[in-house]
C-alpha cells in the first residue's frame, strides 16, 4: 500500500468515529424531543377531553330547563294545537 494511502486511512477512522458519536448524539436529542412531544399531545387529549365532558354536562337539556325555571323564573308554554294552512300552487299552463 502506498504511504498516502495509509494515511488518509489513518485520518478517515477518527473522521468516522466523530459522525458515528454526533449521530448518536443526535438521535437522543431527537428521541428525547419526540417522547416530550408525545407526552405533551396526551396532556393536551385528556384536557380536550374534560372541556368536551364539561360542555355535555353545560348544555344538557335538563340543567338549562333547571336554570329556566329556578334563575330565570320561566314557565313553559302550554301546547296548543297547531293550524296548518296549505295554499295550492297555481301552475303556468291553462287547459281550457
Amino acid at each position: 500500500m502506498s504511504r498516502k494511502f495509509r494515511l488518509l486511512l489513518i485520518a478517515t477512522i477518527p473522521v468516522l468515529v466523530f459522525v458515528n458519536i454526533y449521530q448518536t448524539y443526535s438521535y437522543q436529542r431527537l428521541d428525547q424531543s419526540v417522547a416530550s412531544l408525545e407526552s405533551q399531545q396526551k396532556n393536551w387529549l385528556e384536557h380536550n377531553k374534560r372541556i368536551i365532558a364539561g360542555i355535555a354536562v353545560l348544555s344538557s337539556p335538563e340543567r338549562i330547563d333547571q336554570i329556566a325555571k329556578d334563575k330565570l323564573d320561566l314557565k313553559q308554554k302550554p301546547l296548543e294545537p297547531t293550524l296548518r294552512i296549505h295554499v295550492p300552487t297555481q301552475s303556468g299552463s291553462n287547459d281550457g
